[in-house]
């Protein structure tokens, strides 16, 4: 990846900030579990170009006000802006632990396994049939759920392009439920001979359940995590759609964060005060509850930034269409294939994808149960990781 901002253009640098956001969340999340070093060096790096495209972004939008109407309607890219780069910082403020050599214990590695979409590490082995191909030529997103966030190539040059060629040796950066995630690592290993041998073995094991528990103060930063993405995602949802009860869902999620954020503080100091845990790991559960906690706040900003008078934004549609994360809200039909079927076998359906919520009779549930049955009229907010020749 280049450090020069290529983005020329509002939507070119709104779609830039808005996709490395979301990968240096998930890069500053990787360095502290695994303690990598070149993970965290990379989130500074993008963190300081989405540092650039914000000030790149304000002068674009600056110069485009002729009028107080125009600056109203422009609002929403200003609040953007200004909540993509937080959620960067946000990310370089976990980062910055594995920089620092605050290593924690692997009782916080542990807590990976029960989240929806697991960060992981791979070398590829030179007798993987990834090798010599290309995201978009294999197709991961939509045969294995897979999404490769980025490349690192000898010399500790890393790419997020999708066009890169993966050679033996190479380190992927990728991200996906925990079966899919297993499967993938077998497939760069060269345990697997085909990307469809994997497809049907991930449909084949179907969930994955853990067999131990979580502690307590595990289980708060797992919701935590989870809670806050969610709200970037009803966010976008909400400011492009506004579909009825999202603004409630923010709300109360965004309040449940703040309230999960207080909880966990007061679980790991309790934990520290009685040598049940030490300082380092200590100073990483606090330090990425604040961090999620500010990731919530920026969700708060897109998604309120936007005044309904002057709706729609078709930049912003484009913008969020464009984008390597796609969330979209669906009523499911009478005729539809979804009926009756769980969350988890809609999920495996055709193209992989992960519903966030379901509302039933005008109530949503987000991150529900994988076994709850779809009915017809049903509201699904669903989550694509686009493949690269969608966008």
């Amino acid at each position: 990846m280049s450090s020069e901002n290529r983005a020329t253009s509002v939507k070119e640098i709104l779609i830039e900030m808005k996709t490395l956001s979301e990968i240096c969340v998930d890069l500053a999340f990787a360095s502290l579990m695994y303690f990598d070093k070149l993970l965290a060096e990379q989130v500074m790096v993008i963190e300081k170009k989405i540092d650039n495209l914000h000030s790149s972004l304000l002068d674009h939008l600056s110069l485009s006000i002729k009028s107080k109407s125009q600056a109203e309607q422009l609002r929403i890219y200003f609040k953007i802006g200004e909540a993509t780069n937080l959620i960067s910082d946000s990310a370089a403020d976990i980062a910055s632990l594995v920089l620092l050599d605050y290593e924690v214990q692997d009782e916080i590695r542990h807590v990976q396994r029960f989240m929806e979409q697991v960060v992981d590490l791979v070398q590829l082995n030179e007798t993987s049939p990834l090798c010599g191909e290309t995201e978009l030529s294999c197709d991961t997103h939509d045969m294995l759920g897979i999404d490769i966030i980025g490349i690192f190539k000898p010399g500790e040059i890393f790419s997020t392009e999708h066009d890169e060629i993966m050679e033996s040796g190479d380190m992927l950066v990728f991200r996906g439920p925990l079966v899919n995630i297993n499967e993938f690592i077998s497939l760069a290993k060269g345990d697997i001979s085909s990307i469809e041998e994997a497809r049907y073995k991930i449909i084949e094991e179907g969930d994955f359940e853990p067999e131990e528990t979580l502690h307590y103060h595990q289980d708060l930063l797992v919701t935590m995590k989870e809670s806050a993405e969610l709200l970037v995602d009803l966010a976008y949802l909400y400011a492009l759609e506004g579909p009825s009860g999202v603004k409630k869902l923010i709300w109360t999620t965004e309040d449940k964060v703040d309230k999960l954020q207080n909880e966990l503080t007061e679980e790991v100091l309790r934990l520290f005060k009685t040598d049940l845990m030490d300082l380092k790991t200590l100073m990483a559960y606090l330090r990425m509850a604040d961090s999620f906690e500010e990731i919530a706040d920026a969700a708060i900003k897109i998604a309120f930034g936007v005044t309904a008078q002057h709706k729609p934004y078709t930049l912003l549609e484009e913008v969020v269409d464009d984008s390597s994360e796609v969330v979209d809200y669906i009523i499911v039909s009478k005729d539809s294939s979804y009926i009756g079927k769980t969350i988890k076998e809609v999920e495996l359906t055709d193209d992989f994808f992960q519903i966030l919520a379901i509302k039933k009779k005008g109530r949503f549930f987000f991150l529900p149960d994988d076994k709850k049955l779809i009915r017809a009229g049903d509201g699904l907010v669903i989550k694509t990781y686009s493949s690269p020749d969608e966008e």
